[in-house]
């Protein structure tokens, strides 16, 4: 880890031997079985002579860890089952339960499913529940609708029960997650500058291209993540406390998208360039400050901009901003008005310096200046 972040631990709190599980884990747990209890009673209470075996079940599988995660399961149990009940009942006016059958509509409600976008959860839904109303159907009159009351039962349980008791992540994951894109993008400003150092060949420069685009997913999953987070500080009050380490972190997110963008396009022009590959240990060093800078960055981000790592961010950004003036002076010298590695590898340059221009942002002008 970068000298430059905090140790942010990826293994929670755990209550000790012999328990091998965590307090959130506990906590889970318990509200998962309550709510499920509760779900059996409900069902009952509106049928009294069933057995309400899906309730349970929906609220099974529905309870999440976060408020976003809990309301998608159960928007995609209900629509599966709904979906799924629907099309056993409708098949079975036309067609007996054999092997044909049975195949013809676990593929056609696959395949509805993925068709309308439902989610992995909803698309086995689909499938389970016709197969089940198709097969069960035939000897329990009412049995699909019963499975729909009950599965509508149990997923509002446990909707309520999530809402009424949410949890909150800790500032440190909150921050952690989004911050994530911009310790990767530092990793490959770093893997560029040590490769571009020495000879390196159109083959590494491919690898740097396929690292770089590995940055949208990157920054897909971290923004899928804090959108989680901030749903969850709507209905949770601890969470709603933490809304100034929401905010840092969306500025951390859109950051981190801003330098992918450079840093994807950087990775890009190698390699287009790389059929011209030399070593060019210039560019290698203004890299490396590039890198170091965006590290220190991110621990200002991390630490709500203490005293200490904005002063480490002003260093390392006056350092990052010589070596790019000194870089600009050398290429000037070798490159003169040859256009081809200005075509092939200023835009490194370029890059570079928006790279600069993002993590100084928030830095005064006279931070930036050289300490006396």
């Amino acid at each position: 880890m970068s000298r430059w972040l905090p140790a942010f631990s990826s293994v929670p709190p755990r209550l000790g031997w012999p328990w091998l599980v965590t307090r959130q884990q506990v906590f889970q747990a318990a509200k998962t079985a309550i709510a499920a209890g509760l779900a059996w009673e409900a069902a009952l209470a509106v049928n009294p002579h069933s057995r309400p075996y899906f309730a349970p079940m929906a609220v099974l599988l529905v309870v999440q860890p976060t408020v976003y995660d809990s309301l998608s399961r159960a928007f995609q149990r209900v629509v599966g089952v709904v979906v799924g009940v629907t099309a056993a009942l409708t098949v079975s006016h036309f067609l007996p339960p054999s092997a044909w059958s049975i195949g013809l509509i676990i593929f056609a409600g696959l395949l509805l499913g993925w068709a309308a976008h439902m989610g992995p959860q909803a698309a086995l839904q689909i499938p389970v529940s016709a197969l089940l109303v198709f097969l069960v159907g035939r000897t329990a009159p009412g049995y699909g609708g019963e499975r729909v009351v009950d599965t509508l039962i149990g997923a509002a349980v446990a909707v309520i029960a999530v809402l009424l008791s949410p949890s909150a992540p800790g500032p440190d994951v909150v921050m952690s997650k989004a911050l994530e894109p911009l310790r990767r993008c530092a990793e490959i400003l770093r893997e560029i500058s040590a490769g571009i150092s020495s000879p390196w060949t159109p083959a590494e420069a491919a690898t740097w291209r396929e690292d770089a685009m590995t940055l949208i997913g990157t920054i897909a999953t971290a923004r899928t993540e804090h959108e989680s987070h901030q749903l969850s500080s709507r209905w949770n009050v601890r969470a709603h406390r933490e809304r100034m380490t929401l905010g840092r972190a969306d500025e951390a997110l859109v950051s981190g998208e801003r330098i992918a963008v450079y840093t994807r396009s950087m990775a890009r022009a190698l390699k287009d360039g790389s059929d011209q590959a030399r070593p060019m240990p210039t560019l290698s060093a203004m890299l490396a400050t590039t890198a170091s800078a965006t590290d220190a960055y991110t621990a200002w981000m991390a630490s709500a901009g203490t005293p200490s790592d904005r002063g480490q961010l002003a260093r390392a950004v006056h350092a990052a901003d010589d070596a790019l003036a000194s870089a600009l002076a050398r290429v000037q010298e070798r490159w003169g008005s040859d256009p081809g590695p200005w075509l092939s590898f200023g835009i490194t340059m370029a890059m570079s310096q928006r790279i600069l221009a993002e993590v100084g942002r928030p830095l005064d002008p006279a931070e930036r200046e050289p300490a006396t």
